[in-house]
């Protein structure tokens, strides 16, 4: 019968103990493996795809925009409504710069995105039979929603496809919100600023060091930045800003880096514009393309 004698087993020991060791190195200072759960990347990440992502640590390059990330979700303690997990997103506002949304086109810093070309959006098809898949089949459209009963698909392609099948004599139509239309889920989440997913900003994301004037106008663009995330409590009565229910406060020192984050998928994602900047903290990690 087989015996270890001490020194194998030292050496088996050790053996196992450096290869855990070398493993876990790997998984969350080098390389690891995750699971994209949602559509909203869609297509370049697809749903249930495993990937290999790179963990976001003191070694990792610089972030950079149009990287595509892992969000760890809820951004803070007091966002009991939002999912939790780690989310597919891609950067593109860095800390500094201005983003705004409009006609569903996205402008960085005043210009526009070399982005918005991959950009996938929403638009209605009306066909002459329902479930016509075939026609869908001969256009290259896979993701389709039957809306209504009277053959109206709602269907998510980039600007130049949708030009591609409108000058074929395809009836075809864009579905985005109008201007000045308030949606309450839209962030800053007030009916004073009338943003909506397709009218959106000019927001500026805040970098580290910043200080930022606070008054009742800007109120709602910082409470989150200050509150949930800083760890910090503002509020407002009168024509005074109070930090923490007694200081009264004009400015406001920014404490990280943030970034303005969006799905590949535009019209279906769930991102910075609901959510507003966020902080770098919570950016996990990057897909290794």
């Amino acid at each position: 019968m087989f015996k270890l004698n001490k020194s194998t087993l030292k050496t088996l020991v050790i053996s196992l103990i450096a290869g855990v060791f070398l493993f876990l190195v790997c998984k969350f200072f080098v390389i690891d493996v995750a699971r994209v759960d949602s559509l909203s990347m869609s297509p370049k990440l697809k749903l249930s795809q495993t990937v290999f992502i790179r963990p976001i640590t003191f070694f990792t390059s610089k972030l950079k925009s149009e990287d595509i990330v892992q969000v760890l979700l809820p951004l803070d303690k007091k966002d009991n409504l939002t999912q939790k997990g780690l989310f597919f997103k891609m950067i593109i506002g860095l800390p500094g710069d201005t983003i705004r949304i409009s006609k569903s086109q996205v402008f960085i810093n005043g210009k526009p995105a070399d982005i918005n070309k991959n950009l996938l959006h929403n638009f209605v098809i009306k066909t002459k039979l329902q479930k016509d898949t075939a026609m869908f089949d001969s256009l290259g459209v896979t993701e389709k929603y039957l809306i209504d009963d009277s053959c109206a698909y709602m269907v998510t392609l980039t600007n130049a496809q949708f030009a591609d099948l409108k000058s074929k004599g395809i009836t075809i139509k864009e579905h985005r919100e109008d201007s000045g239309l308030y949606d309450e889920n839209i962030f800053p989440n007030s009916p004073n600023i009338k943003w909506n997913k397709d009218f959106f900003g000019p927001l500026y994301i805040p970098k580290k060091g910043d200080v930022v004037k606070l008054d009742t106008a800007n109120f709602n663009y910082y409470k989150r930045i200050t509150g949930n995330f800083g760890g910090e409590n503002l509020t407002v009565e009168g024509n005074k800003i109070l930090l923490n229910s007694s200081a009264v406060v004009s400015s406001y020192t920014i404490p990280q880096d943030y970034y303005f984050v969006i799905g590949n998928n535009f019209d279906n994602s769930i991102d910075s514009r609901y959510w507003g900047p966020i902080p770098k903290k919570n950016i996990k990690a990057k897909w290794v393309r």
